[in-house]
């Protein structure tokens, strides 16, 4: 098989020792594998192969696996192949080096462990046709292993390899020089630290040169010298490919094709956010080919554009780019809607463009990934905790400076998920609502609630249908002081082909929105928290002081409530108050939300209104200032 470079990695070694009197556990090996394998498949995409004899080889299963593989049918002239070896190393005076094996008998080495030279001979067999390889050997007088590889190497391609078939660039890097013992897992990691962190203008035709590289970790590990030579004809070393040759074009074109990307993400920037929010929450796929970089959603198309970008940097792994898998993420879901199918086949357009630049990429593969990820995806959002988060805030007169309201209310709505920092999704944005000439009213709640009974059950209604399970929502109401009896749970939406009121559905709670931005407020925080927490763990001796049960409560017992208590309840029928010991019981207070959600369905004469101004997530402030107006 003829074409593209590919690049594999053999990484094994011996932890385990039945000499234990002479060869002590090494523990470490298990940690240097561990990080070998993902710095070399995370950030320059190897592929790593004979892991059935990664930890703990015998030596001739050893030898036999890796000549087995150079013999396979698929190897081509273009393979890169990198053997990383830890453990334990011996070298006898006047005979060579070797590699202590599990099994080795220290009265015969030399019969019972791994002569290191002895893994460069399975490139003398017939049918062996890789390009380049790199021992690195990670063991005690690893220079004299290194040595005997660069000699027998030597030999091998002067002797045998004309005869056999194409030349082979042997390289080696050894952890220590020919006198020395290694630390456990002091190499490893300075080879992790410098690599991840190597500067794009160092590089040597798109790789990293193996001198530069050697030169680095021994300023870092200036006491135990490491060493590196090779034997071949290939002048450029091509084992450490940041930007190799067929990358190229794609550094010119990522950019443009990103901002290509955007322009049609735009066309509906709240489904996009929501779809690319989602895709860094799918669970496996984000950690397998994204990593833990990101530890926040997405909010608008500044944030949008830098994380498409770290997508495109992030090289192809295992045949997948990051990017293109996110546009197929949100390709998928835009398909799933009639009304934005021309926005799918939009993507599908820009699909076919990156696929002639994005060298390696199979999008076959990364459409099954998707949608084996979307099935995760659905069953992990069903365990999250989601609520979604209602903020209205009275309209300012900032044109005329005044400060007063305008008796225009601003909306926004958003999704949040349990543990995250930003919302995972945005439904509307400092949405303006105002009444009519027509809908004029004295009462200030029933001025919020003809603002909402309209434009509200559209919203909370597309939410719920833009999840991938129809999971059950709470909602988290947070509105100015003068609002807090608005009949938020009377309005109704549409449910299947009847109507049905958001109280009977959803658990409903109201939170204080001034009291988060008032200054005032946090001088009496620290009390709160205090009753709070007596609320919560010992509520055995509670008083009237931690909470607030009965009707409508005047001015000043509102005005009380936003200032000192953590949570109250009361109901808006007059004539059938909420009293303590007849619907609840102090006992019963750590399972209110399930509580208030039982009384809303059970007893339709009593109008519930919650207020318990301790819910995460806090009101998003960020929101009111982002420039997203729908």
């Amino acid at each position: 098989m003829e074409g593209k470079t590919r690049y594999y990695l053999i990484a094994c070694g011996t932890s385990n020792y039945k000499n234990t009197g002479e060869y002590g556990l090494l523990p470490s090996v298990d940690t240097d594998l561990t990080r070998i394998v993902d710095l070399f498949t995370e950030k320059f995409g190897y592929k790593r192969v004979l892991i059935n004899v990664g930890l703990n080889p015998q030596k001739e299963t050893l030898i036999t696996k890796f000549a087995d593989w150079l013999q396979d049918e698929e190897r081509c002239e273009t393979d890169i192949v990198i053997f990383y070896y830890s453990g334990h190393g011996e070298y006898i005076q006047g005979d060579r080096h070797y590699l202590v094996m599990e099994d080795t008998d220290p009265q015969k080495l030399a019969q019972t462990s791994l002569p290191t030279e002895d893994l460069v001979r399975p490139l003398i067999n017939e049918g062996v046709k890789i390009s380049q390889i790199l021992y690195i050997i990670d063991t005690c007088y690893s220079q004299s292993g290194a040595g005997n590889i660069t000699e027998f190497a030597s030999q091998v391609i002067q002797q045998f390899r004309p005869i056999k078939g194409p030349n082979i660039s042997v390289h080696t890097i050894a952890a220590c020089r020919a006198k020395d013992t290694a630390e456990e897992g002091v190499f490893s990691n300075a080879l992790k630290e410098i690599l991840e962190n190597w500067s794009l203008t160092e590089l040597n035709g798109g790789w990293i040169d193996l001198t530069k590289l050697v030169e680095k970790i021994n300023k870092r590990i200036s006491n135990k010298r490491v060493v590196s030579n090779h034997v071949g004809t290939e002048d450029t070393t091509k084992f450490l490919p940041i930007l190799p040759r067929t990358w190229q074009t794609w550094e010119q074109k990522r950019l443009n094709l990103i901002e290509q990307l955007l322009s049609i993400l735009n066309e509906r920037p709240h489904d996009s956010l929501y779809f690319v929010n989602s895709f860094l929450l799918s669970g496996s796929f984000v950690k397998e080919f994204i990593g833990n970089l990101f530890e926040e959603f997405v909010l608008n198309d500044q944030t949008l554009r830098e994380n498409l970008t770290d997508f495109a940097i992030k090289p192809v792994v295992k045949e997948i780019c990051v990017l293109i898998a996110c546009s197929e993420w949100c390709r998928h879901r835009f398909r799933d809607a009639e009304a934005q199918m021309s926005l799918a086949n939009k993507i599908e357009t820009w699909q076919e463009e990156v696929l002639k630049y994005r060298k390696g990429v199979d999008l076959n593969k990364i459409k099954k990934v998707v949608r084996d990820s979307y099935d995760e995806f659905k069953k992990l959002i069903g365990k999250k905790d989601l609520r979604i988060q209602i903020q209205i805030s009275t309209e300012k007169d900032e044109e005329n400076g005044t400060g007063l309201d305008t008796g225009a209310f601003l909306l926004n709505m958003n999704l949040w998920v349990e543990k995250k920092n930003l919302p995972l999704a945005l439904y509307a944005v400092n949405k303006r609502l105002v009444l009519e000439n027509n809908q004029y009213t004295e009462s200030e709640s029933d001025r919020l609630y003809i603002c909402l009974k309209d434009v509200l059950p559209e919203l909370i209604h597309k939410a719920r249908y833009s999840l991938p399970t129809r999971v059950k929502l709470k909602i988290v109401f947070f509105l100015p002081f003068d609002y807090f009896n608005t009949s938020l749970d009377k309005i109704t939406f549409n449910h299947g082909r009847n109507s049905k009121e958001l109280g009977k559905e959803y658990p409903l709670f109201i939170n204080s929105f001034e009291r988060h931005f008032d200054k005032g407020f946090y001088t009496v925080r620290d009390e709160i928290d205090e009753k709070k927490d007596t609320l919560w763990k010992d509520n055995r001796n509670l008083t009237s002081e931690y909470y607030y049960i009965g009707t409508v409560p005047s001015s000043s017992d509102l005005e009380n409530i936003e200032a000192c208590f953590p949570i109250a309840v009361w109901s808006r029928n007059k004539e059938k108050p909420l009293v303590e010991g007849e619907d609840l019981t102090i006992s019963e207070w750590k399972n209110w939300p399930h509580k208030i959600h039982d009384l809303r369905k059970q007893d339709t004469d009593r109008e519930l209104t919650l207020f318990w101004d301790d819910l995460y997530p806090k009101p998003f402030k960020k929101l009111l200032d982002t420039k997203l107006v729908e």
